[in-house]
């Protein structure tokens, strides 16, 4: 117990292969905005504070995007390095017959990772990585910048596509948005407008569900609850709204939205947790 467990060669290349996909998905859409924005029909001619202004919120939400990807991914949420030896004697601590270890509560054992993830929440598919402890604050800044991103890209490049859908009937634009590779392939679009149409509907689509992440992960932290907590009901860990908000972010929990890199320790270490009955008077606790 309270080992290092070292993953293996198999294990490390499995787990890169979510990350370089989306990398890979994430540079085509790239490599095709850039497309349209210096070749195709890209957004219309903007005055020189209103491109100034455009340029200076793109490099704010790209840098907190990348920011919050490395922490994201530099960050490791399992007990990997974590002495808990001798600690496994309180309530709520399980063992793990995989990793052969004592595990603290709110932890959970990952079958992606192979390993037990403290304060464990899920598993992010698209970055080949479980969402815990220790990295809970850059997914959820992630998930707020990636949609603002995504929903930038979608309201600069929109009158172009509103101008392309206009010239066409009805039937063409629907087979446009949904069919975009068919339509370039059949000849029935150019390469500028499928680029547009493609990046569009990624753009679009990836806001919605990068928003509706954001909605749902805001709810858990105001919650003070983990995913799983929250399919079965649990809410032993609800502090009140500022103490989760300081659990989950540390005391700049403000800031820490605006900026990946600015320093907000979390007040615990991922092992033990307060709860709800420990803040309640030693009266109405003895009177529960």
């Amino acid at each position: 117990m309270g080992q290092r467990w070292a993953a293996g060669s198999g294990e490390g290349a499995a787990a890169r292969l979510p990350l370089v996909l989306t990398a890979l998905w994430a540079s085509a859409v790239g490599l095709e905005l850039a497309y349209v924005l210096v070749l195709g029909p890209g957004p219309p001619p903007l005055g020189p504070l209103a491109r100034a202004l455009q340029l200076a919120l793109a490099a704010f939400q790209l840098l907190n995007l990348l920011g919050n990807v490395g922490l994201f991914l530099r960050s490791d949420p399992s007990i990997r390095g974590v002495m808990l030896a001798g600690r496994g004697l309180g309530q709520g601590w399980a063992y793990c017959y995989q990793c052969q270890s004592q595990v603290p509560p709110r932890s959970g054992h990952c079958s992606a990772c192979r390993v037990c993830i403290l304060r464990r929440d899920h598993h992010c598919r698209l970055l080949g990585r479980c969402v815990g402890f220790h990295n809970y604050r850059p997914f959820l800044c992630l998930l707020l910048h990636t949609s603002g991103v995504l929903f930038h890209v979608s309201v600069l490049l929109g009158p172009a596509l509103a101008a392309l859908l206009r010239a066409h009937s009805a039937l063409h634009t629907a087979a446009l948005l949904l069919l975009p590779w068919l339509m370039l392939l059949t000849g029935r679009v150019s390469l500028a407008q499928f680029a547009l149409a493609f990046v569009m509907d990624t753009c679009v689509a990836g806001a919605l569900l990068c928003g509706a992440g954001l909605l749902f992960h805001g709810m858990l932290l105001l919650r003070g609850q983990t995913t799983w907590e929250w399919a079965r009901g649990q809410h032993s860990y609800d502090l009140g709204l500022c103490h989760n908000l300081q659990a989950a972010l540390g005391p700049r929990w403000v800031l820490v939205w605006l900026w990946p890199f600015l320093a907000s320790p979390l007040p615990g270490d991922g092992i033990t947790f307060q709860t709800k009955a420990g803040m309640l008077p030693d009266s109405r606790r003895s009177q529960n």
